[in-house]
C-alpha cells in the first residue's frame, strides 16, 4: 500500500479522548457498566471509521461549527489513530462483561488502564496505540502497512 500522505484532525482526536476520560470517570463514579458499554461502542465506530461515529458527530455537528474548538489538520496515517481506538474499544469491551459477571475488580483495572492511555494521549500527545501499530508494521504483521511520516 502507498504511503500516500492524508490528513487527520487532531482536534477531532482530542475532543474523543476528553470524552472517554470524561465518561469512564462517570461510570466509575455512578458505577455504571452500561456507561462503559457506550463509550466501547463510541471507540468501536471511530476505530471502523464510521461515518455515524458519536465522537466525531459531536465534534463535527455541535463543538466544530460553535467555534468552541478549532481544527488542527495535520499530515498524519488515521490508520494507526484508528488501531489505538479499537484496542480501547476492546478493552472497554472486556471490561463491561467483567463487570456485568461480577468481576468489578477486573472491570474497572481494564477501565482504568484506558483513562490512563487516554490522559496520556491527551496531555502528553502519546499514543500508545499507535506506537504499537508502528511495531506491528516494522515487525511485517499483517494489516499494519503504514509506516510513520518522519
Amino acid at each position: 500500500m502507498s504511503d500516500k500522505l492524508r490528513k487527520v484532525d487532531q482536534t477531532g482526536l482530542k475532543v474523543g479522548q476528553a470524552a472517554t476520560i470524561i465518561l469512564l470517570i462517570l461510570a466509575f463514579v455512578i458505577d455504571s457498566p452500561l456507561l462503559v458499554a457506550l463509550v466501547a461502542l463510541a471507540q468501536l465506530l471511530g476505530g471502523l471509521d464510521s461515518p455515524a461515529a458519536p465522537y466525531r458527530l459531536f465534534y463535527q455537528r455541535a463543538l466544530k461549527p460553535t467555534g468552541v474548538v478549532k481544527p488542527n489538520v495535520i499530515n498524519d496515517n488515521p490508520e494507526p489513530h484508528h488501531f489505538a481506538m479499537l484496542v480501547g474499544a476492546l478493552f472497554n469491551g472486556l471490561a463491561t462483561v467483567a463487570l456485568l459477571a461480577g468481576a468489578p475488580i477486573l472491570g474497572w483495572v481494564l477501565v482504568g488502564i484506558v483513562v490512563v492511555l487516554a490522559n496520556l494521549n491527551f496531555w502528553a500527545n502519546f499514543c500508545l496505540g499507535c506506537w504499537m501499530y508502528y511495531q506491528f508494521n516494522r515487525l511485517g504483521v499483517p494489516g499494519f502497512d503504514r509506516t510513520p511520516l518522519h
